[in-house]
């Protein structure tokens, strides 16, 4: 580290003495410095820049000729860092340049900080082998202020003058308080530093996460003869789990596959990826054995014990006479939109269900067929959509769904558009708080 002479300190020290405001001045004075300390130290947004306004108004209030600090923060016994001294010339930020700073052990300044007391030395006297000798030496007199965090004294702020009794026991009170209040300032910018870089880390993690969930899912929805699929995911603040898929079977069928895991975030979006897995290497052929068999491996996997569990529907289409087989774990049942002469009918396809996956490993999944005919609608959703509260919090609910999508014309783009339309009015245009997955299949 590049050192000063002490007698080129004590120069850079003589502008600053110029402008003192010590215990002996006027009360206007000393109020006007400290409320310019105040105000000043308000404004500093990192603990260097606090520190450097934190030390200058500090020797306008309290005149020295050097200045030495140290911590043993993270250090043993009798062990502690040397943070800032008048003795260098280079300004060290002791949070980025820890480990460049020297690191000493006992003699009187490390006496000083793991007494845990303040004190003042009238005549300044210091050993041959201390091993802080080169910051005292030549100084008469000195003031030790400790620095207390989690009720002891981790940092010490000494100061130091060319003469001897130049600091009065009195100041002690008034000059212990102002380097706590500091210290404690300060360690709060570290802490609100390390909070909005953890922030911004969790948050990068959460948007590769996000990637990672939209990459899981169909890129386009497929063309399948005889039918019209549209899809459209509105992803929640955070990563998700919700999961939709179009699956070819080998004899010319489509499984269609909807689930939504409990929860959001990291763990959801993971937990999202296993489903996606299990689509992919169980045959989803019939709908109700895949299930039992998802849900045993989920539930074999301790699923029940994390406090999560998973939703699904699954449904396969057969082109050949129209009929869809399909098995339910829990999951909302999907609509069914018949046009009529007069009206248009609606069902549910609630007639099997069980419990959501990974539960009870014991759980039985029956199947049941539905035939459909030419110009029937499949709407299937996730519960972000009937779920999502309303400025009055009053929930979307199955009649404003339904509503949504049958007052517009019969093309299921503008279909979706309207459905995801009276959501933003009945939120308010809030961001939902869970994924809103729909899915819209016509006979044609």
């Amino acid at each position: 580290m590049e050192r000063q002479s002490p007698d080129t300190a004590r120069k850079n020290n003589e502008a600053i003495r110029s402008t003192d405001y010590h215990a002996d001045a006027p009360v206007d004075q000393r109020l006007a410095a400290i409320a310019a300390t105040m105000r000043e130290l308000s404004r500093a947004d990192d603990p260097q820049t606090m520190a450097r306004v934190y030390l200058r108004h500090l020797k306008q209030l309290f005149p020295c000729d050097g200045l030495v600090a140290i911590s043993r923060r993270d250090l043993p016994s009798p062990h502690y860092r040397v943070t800032r001294s008048t003795l260098w010339s280079e300004d060290f930020d002791p949070w980025k340049d820890r480990d460049s700073l020297p690191v000493l052990a006992g003699g009187i300044l490390g006496d000083l900080l793991y007494g845990d007391e303040a004190r003042v030395f009238d005549s300044l006297e210091i050993a041959p082998n201390d091993p802080a000798r080169e910051h005292l030496a030549g100084y008469q007199s000195m003031a030790a202020i400790p620095m207390y965090d989690q009720g002891r004294a981790l940092n010490l702020l000494v100061l130091l003058s060319n003469k001897p009794r130049e600091f009065r026991v009195e100041q002690l009170p008034d000059l212990v308080l102002t380097a706590c209040l500091y210290g404690r300032a300060s360690n709060n910018l570290v802490l609100a530093r390390k909070l909005e870089e953890q922030v911004s880390e969790l948050a990068f993690e959460l948007r590769r996460i996000a990637m990672v969930q939209q990459a899981l899912l169909p890129p386009s929805t497929p063309v399948i003869s005889g039918l019209e699929v549209r899809a459209r995911l509105a992803a929640a603040r955070r990563a998700g789990g919700d999961y939709h898929d179009f699956i070819p079977l080998p004899d010319g069928r489509w499984a269609f596959v909807i689930a939504d895991v409990s929860g959001s975030g990291a763990s959801a979006a993971a937990l999202m990826a296993v489903v996606h897995t299990l689509a992919h290497t169980e045959s989803v052929s019939e709908p109700g054995k895949f299930l039992m068999r998802a849900n045993s491996h989920l539930c074999d996997y301790g699923l029940k014990t994390l406090d999560c569990f998973v939703t699904a529907f699954v449904g396969v289409f057969n082109p050949l006479d129209l009929s869809f087989t399909y098995a339910s774990a829990g999951h909302p049942p999907p609509r069914l939109f018949r046009p009529d002469v007069v009206r248009t009918q609606r069902h549910l396809l609630d007639m099997v269900h069980g419990l959501p996956l990974g539960l009870d490993g014991s759980e039985i999944y029956n199947q049941t067929t539905w035939h459909l005919k030419s110009n029937d609608i499949l709407m299937l959703y996730t519960d972000g959509i009937i779920d999502a509260p309303g400025l009055t919090g009053q929930s979307f609910g199955l009649k404003r769904l339904d509503q949504a999508f049958l007052t517009s014309e019969p093309d299921i783009n503008r279909q979706l558009a309207k459905v995801f339309e009276a959501l933003r009015l009945h939120t308010g245009g809030r961001h939902p708080d869970d994924d809103q997955t729909l899915v819209v299949v016509r006979v044609v």
